[in-house]
């Protein structure tokens, strides 16, 4: 099973705008429900849309502005939806 891609901006707008807090929820989700065989976690310095942040890219799709809460029911989905491939 490929695993799931979760790029977190760690740039500082989008940093000071959520994603520090996003970083430690996905972090703790992660851990909690034992995932790491299933998702990578990875930062970057920037996503290129600054404006709009917070970003995060879950797999293909980017999601701009969104809350830390947000960003875990995305990645539930994701996970929900790679379930159902099997």
């Amino acid at each position: 099973m490929e695993k799931i891609l979760v790029e977190l901006c760690m740039g500082s707008s989008c940093f000071a705008r959520g994603n520090a807090q996003t970083l430690t929820m996905l972090e703790n989700y992660i851990a909690e429900n034992k995932l790491g065989d299933r998702v990578d976690l990875i930062g970057h310095l920037c996503l290129g849309a600054c404006s709009i942040g917070p970003n995060v890219r879950i797999g293909d799709v980017t999601h701009s502005g969104i809350s830390s809460e947000c960003v875990l029911d995305l990645l539930r989905e994701a996970l929900d939806t790679q379930e159902g491939a099997v």
